[in-house]
C-alpha cells in the first residue's frame, strides 16, 4: 500500500489522459491542455514520468526492503519489459500496480484469440474510408523514399521495385535498429546525423551476457558501450539501442477428454527454479532470480474463456519464456540442421515442465506441438536477434524525426514494449500527421460518443 501511494501521482496521467490525446513532435503539448489537472500532475513529477522504476526500488522516492517483494516486483517488471524492476519504465510499473488492485481487476483476453485483435485493427483502417484504405500483406519494404534533398518522406519502395507514394507521410513501426537500412538517400542520412564510414557499423547493446555460471546472466545495470552516445544522431540512438532478450515458445493442441476446464485458470506463471532462482548458481556475476534465464514461464490456457478457439474436445495451450531466452545460444545455427532440432528439444523441456505443472498428463494428450525459437522470432516477426524490444533507458522520447512527414512508432519509442504501449505510440504517430485542430475535434467527437 505504501508503494502504491508513492507511485499514485504517476498513475493519474495514464488513467485520465487518453492515448488519442498524444501526438509526436513540437505540438505535443497542445491536445494535453484539455486534461490540465492531470498534465500538471505529470509535469510536477519531472523526469520520473519518463524514467525507470529505480527511484522507487532503491530510493530516494521509495525503498523496497523486503527481499520477497523485490523479487515479486522484478517478476512483474520482467513480464512487462524483459528487464528487472529498477530498469523498467516507472509509469508502466505504477499503472500495473494500480490496475492489478483496483475493484473488478481482471486479466484481459481477446474473444476469438489474437486473430480477433488483428481483424479489429484491419477493420479500423479499412471501414468507412473515403479513400479506399487497405492493409496490404506480404509487402516487403526495401526503402523509405524521400525527396531529392532528403528533407521530406514521400513514400516507400517495395521488394521488386514497386513504389508507393505517400499522401500525408510515412509512419514507420519497424524495429528501430532497421531504420539505418531503410533510409538510403545520403542527404536524408546526413539529416539524421549519419557519421559512419561505409565500412563501419554500430552494434546494439545487449541485455544478456554469456557467463561461466550455470545460466546466462541478465544485466541489472545498463551496459557500457564502445561508442560514445551522440544525442544529436537519431541513427546512432537507433543503432545502439539496447536489445532485450528473446522468446522460446511451445504451442500445443491437446485432447481435452476428461479434462475439467472449469477447474483451470486461463493464465499461469510458473517459476521453474522458484521466485528466488537457483541459489546454487548464484554468483557475483549471475543473480538467478525471477529474471533468470528461462526461469519465469507463462502458460496461456485461453480455451477456459473461449471454447471456440479449438474444435470440440480439444484445447490449445501456449507456454513461453518472454525475454528470458538469450539469442546468442542460437546464433548462427542452420534451422534445417539436426543440431537445431536437438537444441529446440532440449531448451523446450522447461516449457513442458510448466505445462505439466498445470496439466500433469499433458504429454499424453498432445495432438500437435511446435517449438518456436529466437531464430523463429527473428525470421517471422522481423525482430533483430529475436529481441523482445528496446531497453527502457533507450526508448526514443517520441516518434518525431528531423525528416518532414517521417514519424516512428513501436516498442523502441516511449512508452515502449507491450500492446498498450505500442498502441499509444502508434496513436501519437498518426496524430502527428494531422493538424492539432483536427485532432482536437476528433477528441470532442469521441467524448460525445462516450468512447473516451
Amino acid at each position: 500500500h505504501e508503494l502504491q501511494k508513492a507511485t499514485k501521482p504517476l498513475v493519474s496521467g495514464a488513467v485520465e489522459i487518453p492515448a488519442l490525446a498524444m501526438r509526436s513532435g513540437n505540438l505535443a503539448l497542445i491536445p494535453l491542455l484539455r486534461y490540465l489537472p492531470a498534465l500538471w500532475g505529470l509535469i510536477q513529477q519531472g523526469d520520473v514520468t519518463t524514467g525507470t522504476f529505480a527511484p522507487f526500488m532503491d530510493g530516494p522516492l521509495f525503498t523496497v526492503k523486503n527481499p520477497w517483494l523485490r523479487s515479486w516486483l522484478d517478476a512483474l517488471a520482467f513480464s512487462l519489459s524483459g528487464l528487472p524492476a529498477k530498469r523498467t519504465a516507472a509509469a508502466a510499473m505504477a499503472y500495473v500496480l494500480y490496475d492489478m488492485h483496483r475493484p473488478g481487476a481482471a486479466l484481459d483476453y481477446p474473444q476469438g484469440g489474437m486473430g480477433s485483435v488483428i481483424e479489429a485493427l484491419v477493420k479500423g483502417v479499412e471501414q468507412g474510408s473515403s479513400n479506399n484504405s487497405k492493409v496490404h500483406l506480404r509487402q516487403h519494404v526495401e526503402e523509405i523514399l524521400t525527396n531529392e534533398d532528403g528533407t521530406k518522406a514521400v513514400g516507400l519502395k517495395l521488394r521488386g521495385g514497386k513504389k508507393v507514394v505517400a499522401k500525408d507521410g510515412v509512419i514507420c513501426n519497424a524495429p528501430v535498429w532497421l531504420l539505418n537500412g531503410l533510409v538510403k538517400n545520403e542527404k536524408a542520412r546526413s539529416i539524421l546525423k549519419n557519421d559512419l564510414l561505409p565500412n563501419q557499423k554500430r552494434n546494439a547493446r545487449q541485455t544478456w551476457e554469456t557467463t561461466s555460471s550455470t545460466y546466462n546472466s541478465i544485466r541489472y545495470d545498463r551496459p557500457n558501450f564502445e561508442f560514445e552516445d551522440d544525442d544529436d544522431s537519431l541513427l546512432a540512438k537507433c543503432d545502439t539501442s539496447e536489445q532485450t532478450g528473446s522468446f522460446l515458445h511451445l504451442h500445443m493442441a491437446l485432447d481435452a477428454t476428461g479434462l475439467d476446464l472449469d477447474s483451470l485458470e486461463a493464465h499461469y506463471t510458473v517459476m521453474d527454479r522458484g521466485l528466488s532462482g537457483d541459489s546454487s548458481s548464484q554468483q557475483e556475476d549471475n543473480d538467478d532470480g525471477p529474471c533468470g534465464e528461462l526461469n519465469m514461464i507463462a502458460v496461456s490456457n485461453p480455451c477456459v474463456l473461449d471454447r471456440s478457439l479449438a474444435p470440440e474436445g480439444y484445447i490449445v495451450v501456449h507456454a513461453y519464456g518472454a525475454g528470458n531466452e538469450p539469442y546468442h545460444v542460437w546464433e548462427g545455427m542452420d534451422r534445417n540442421s539436426k543440431e537445431y532440432k536437438t537444441l529446440k528439444e532440449e531448451r523446450s523441456q522447461v516449457l513442458w515442465r510448466a505445462v505439466e505443472a498445470v496439466i500433469p498428463d499433458a504429454r499424453s494428450r498432445v495432438v500437435h506441438d511446435m517449438v518456436g525459437s529466437p531464430l523463429t522470432h527473428a525470421r517471422f516477426l522481423r525482430r533483430p536477434r529475436g529481441t523482445y524490444g528496446s531497453a527502457t533507458e533507450d526508448y526514443l522520447k517520441d516518434g518525431s524525426t528531423p525528416i518532414q512527414n517521417l514519424v516512428l512508432c513501436g516498442d523502441g519509442v516511449f512508452p515502449g514494449i507491450g500492446v498498450p504501449s505500442v498502441a499509444l505510440s502508434g496513436a501519437s504517430a498518426a496524430n502527428a500527421l494531422v493538424g492539432v485542430l483536427e485532432q482536437w475535434k476528433t477528441l470532442d467527437d469521441l467524448k460525445a460518443k462516450e468512447l473516451i
